[in-house]
Order: C-alpha cells, then structure tokens, then sequence
C-alpha cells in the first residue's frame, strides 16, 4: 500500500461512524470487553466489528486478549487518547449545534421585535433549557470545551438581558 493510501486510509476511518462508536464505547465502558458485546452496542456485525478492531489494532489503539476461544478487547494508552479527543470533538459540535439552536430563538422571537411584542416567559424558557444542557455538558471536560460553552453562556446571558431591557452585561 502506498504511503498516501495508507494515510487516505488511516484520515477515513475516523469519519466512519462504527470506529468511532467503537473507541467511545470503549472509553466509556474503561474495561476489556467481548467483540460480541461491543457489535451488539454499535450495531454492527460481529464480522465488521471485528474487522474495524483490527484496523485499531494497527494503529495501535486497541489490544486483544486471548481467553481461551475468546477474544477481549480494551483501548491502549494511545486509543485511551484518541477516543478522549473524538469525545471532546463530539461534545465541541453539540455546542454548535447549541449555538444554532440559540440563533433561531433569536431570529424569529426577538430580532426587530419590541419588548411587548416578545413571548419572554417562551424565550427565556428555550434559553434556560440550552442553559442547563450547555452546563451540563462543561462539566468536567476539556478546556476548549469549556470556554466555548462559558463564550456562549454569556452570548445568552446578553440575549437574555435585551428580552427583559435590563443593561447589557
């Protein structure tokens, strides 16, 4: 194989939807598992289940463990990595989507409106509830992550004060 295909290869598989439910299973179950447990959890054949550990296996992201006629699997200290910055890269397009989702309140409820022609209660419930999943999902993870979600936390906390007139913080 070609050093470009190999890379080509190597870029794709982290696209693919199975390795990466595979490596944030993995991370998140932090213990060897069954191939046939990990197939019935991403929803793959065993076959192709077995096929993409194999291809983590090159690349050194997972190891297998013979016990007798079963194969165990767990992340090596590198897919321990690589699966915490997939996670990371999941949570970070969460918050976008958080973001878009804030956006849409503000162009059809508020944007060009006056105060007494907004639903307020309704936008601020829809604010709130974006609040506490973005909260929520800053706890306890990666610092981009973190200041993303604080930069957007604020952006709301400014929506929310033109909603209720009160000074811009």
């Amino acid at each position: 194989m070609s050093p470009q295909k190999e890379n080509e290869d190597f870029y794709s598989l982290f696209l693919q939807e199975k390795p990466r439910k595979i490596l944030v299973y993995l991370k998140k179950e932090n213990k060897q598992l069954y191939i046939a447990m990990i197939s019935k959890n991403v929803n793959a054949t065993y076959a192709h289940t077995f096929n993409v550990l194999k291809r983590l296996e090159k690349l050194n992201l997972v190891s297998f463990k013979e016990s007798g006629r079963i194969k165990l699997v767990k992340l090596t200290e590198l897919g321990e990595e690589v699966a915490k910055v997939i996670l990371n890269l999941m949570d970070l397009l969460k918050l976008g989507k958080m973001e878009n989702e804030l956006t849409k309140v503000y162009e059809s409820e508020i944007k060009g409106k006056l105060r007494e022609q907004m639903d307020k209660e309704q936008i601020a419930k829809q604010i709130n509830r974006l609040k506490t999943e973005i909260i929520e999902l800053s706890k306890d993870n990666q610092l981009n992550v973190v200041v993303t979600a604080k930069k957007l936390l604020k952006r709301m906390d400014d929506i929310l004060a033109e909603v209720f007139g009160f000074p811009p913080g």
